[in-house]
């Protein structure tokens, strides 16, 4: 594989020397000793001197060659972004070296490395010299081997269908999904495992609880469970206190009782994530995060589920909304804050319109202040202003600075955006806003009622959104497991999954692992509502 090519080169590099010039005779010197270390295996010493010897000022023909193996050491370090770094410069420095092959396929032996296949792929099908024919189908098969997501193999088999080695992966990990799917059979019951940071020691009385939201949520859960055995579907429920420990997590998957769950709910920390992720791929078993807006989640195995929509998500939605509306104009201005999830979110946002013909006029990055704000605000009238943020200081920023304008503009933006405890009806001055708010409770609905005296009957205080989401979450997946069984995509990919009610806004997973449902609210008498 690449020990072939990188020999190749050590060989070709070392027998130019008869040929070079008197001048360059110290700096061979140099080369040989690190060519010598490399050889030896001493990669970090390697890549210094290597590093040293990478300067285009010196006229040796070996200048490119330690450019390469600068790059090569930086590779065995898995110090990936220094060694691609120094391939760019190389190609750039030398755009007529003659091993530009060579630099291409250890690009894309690191974007292997780095499990980035697409661009992988796309470089080694660039490389269509013969001699590097054998090493190519050696690597590609080495790590396109190692892929265990059904769903990677898919994208990528699309992507790449001349690749016949994704074919014949993918129908291996189909046949063995299947396989283990056939031997599950129905226990007449459920087991959901709730893997939340309940934080146990701080549930004394005398104790502050941290993660409040995490009790609630299982408590709504409990109580879905009492509604779903009257509907003849029997859920248990198994409550794990997860944080964001590793270590835990390994032992808890390793735990024979916990090999018995039909679903997982959580966990919320990524550390934890990735081993609830890779346990469930393993045993063919759906898992949701019941928090995150974060659409990679979704990305490595296909039976992860989001019970928020995603940001990316909730910028689609909102361009679904924006089409409805009279706005006058075919332009908008974007804005967001720091949150990464704020910058996918703007975006989304902007491919969402620009796919429409919409002119973006703007596009920034703000902080949450209204001198920031009102400096970037266009000088011409827009449609409307989109602002994705997770700062509660944004919304009334945005306002003032639009007010100092005495500009109309409509504003759309997240509920986050927002302290409602801080509102009134002369805030937003008769303007027209619109949050993306993905956690509304219609307290008007009269299943919110019903539940809300429910819950204060069985535990004492009034429920909070997470004790309705842990309700709303058990009743949609413990109706479609008792319906479907092991079948989930099936029963996701069918309307008959979503026209049960719920006291929330609801589900809908139709060709998607990304919850599609999304209300949209504004400001009316000193409460949010549904937008019409």
């Amino acid at each position: 594989m690449l020990n072939r090519l990188i020999l190749t080169l050590i060989l070709l590099s070392s027998f130019s020397f008869a040929f070079a010039q008197k001048n360059t005779a110290e700096y061979e010197s140099a080369y040989k000793k690190a060519l010598q270390t490399y050889k030896n295996g001493e990669y970090d010493k390697a890549q210094s001197e290597f590093a040293a010897l990478s300067n285009n000022r010196i006229e040796s023909f070996l200048v490119p060659y330690s450019f390469y193996f600068n790059a090569l050491s930086s590779t065995k370090l898995q110090k990936y972004f220094e060694a691609k770094t120094t391939l760019k410069n190389l190609l750039i420095l030398y755009p007529n070296w003659s091993k530009k092959d060579e630099v291409n396929y250890l690009f894309s032996n690191i974007a292997f490395e780095e499990k980035n296949y697409v661009d992988a792929l796309t470089i080694a099908k660039s490389l269509i010299t013969e001699s590097f024919q054998d090493d190519l189908a050696e690597m590609k098969s080495f790590y396109l081997g190692q892929i265990t997501s059904q769903k990677t193999l898919q994208d990528l088999a699309k992507k790449f269908p001349e690749e016949s080695i994704l074919f014949e992966k993918k129908n291996k990990v189909i046949n063995t999904s299947s396989t283990s799917s056939n031997v599950k059979q129905s226990k007449g019951y459920f087991n959901f495992g709730i893997l939340l940071p309940l934080d146990v020691e701080t549930l004394e009385p005398d104790k502050i609880r941290k993660n409040q939201y995490a009790l609630d949520i299982y408590q709504g859960m409990k109580m879905a469970k009492a509604v779903l055995l009257k509907e003849g579907i029997t859920v248990n429920i198994f409550t794990y206190d997860v944080a964001n420990d590793a270590d835990k997590m390994l032992e808890l998957v390793n735990n024979e009782s916990f090999k018995k769950m039909d679903l997982l709910i959580g966990p919320l920390y990524s550390e934890t994530n990735k081993i609830a992720m890779t346990y469930c791929e393993h045993n063919n078993i759906p898992i949701v995060n019941p928090m995150s807006n974060n659409k990679k989640l979704l990305e490595e195995y296909n039976l992860s589920f989001l019970a928020q929509p995603s940001s990316a998500m909730q910028a689609m939605k909102a361009k679904e909304f924006i089409i409805k509306k009279p706005f006058l104009g075919r332009n908008t201005a974007i804005y967001y804050t720091d949150s990464q999830n704020d910058s996918t979110m703007a975006n989304t946002y902007r491919e969402q319109m620009q796919k429409i013909g919409y002119e973006i006029v703007k596009f920034e990055k703000i902080l949450p202040f209204s001198d920031d704000i009102g400096s970037k605000l266009p000088a011409n009238k827009v449609s409307h202003i989109f602002m994705a943020t997770s700062d509660k200081k944004a919304g009334l920023s945005m306002i003032t600075a639009l007010n100092k304008k005495d500009s109309s503009t409509p504003l759309i933006t997240t509920a986050e955006a927002f302290n409602s405890s801080n509102l009134s009806n002369g805030t937003f001055s008769g303007r027209e806003v619109f949050c993306l708010d993905p956690e509304f409770v219609d307290l008007d609905k009269p299943e919110v009622d019903g539940f809300r005296k429910d819950y204060l009957m069985k535990y004492g205080i009034l429920p909070s959104y997470y004790a309705i989401h842990g309700y709303d979450l058990a009743l949609f997946w413990g109706r479609l497991l008792g319906r479907n069984g092991n079948n989930i995509r099936k029963g996701l990919d069918s309307r008959e999954s979503y026209k049960d009610g719920y006291i929330l806004s609801g589900y809908n997973y139709y060709k998607s692992q990304d919850n599609q449902v999304l209300p949209i609210t504004t400001f009316q008498n000193y409460k949010f509502v549904l937008a019409k």
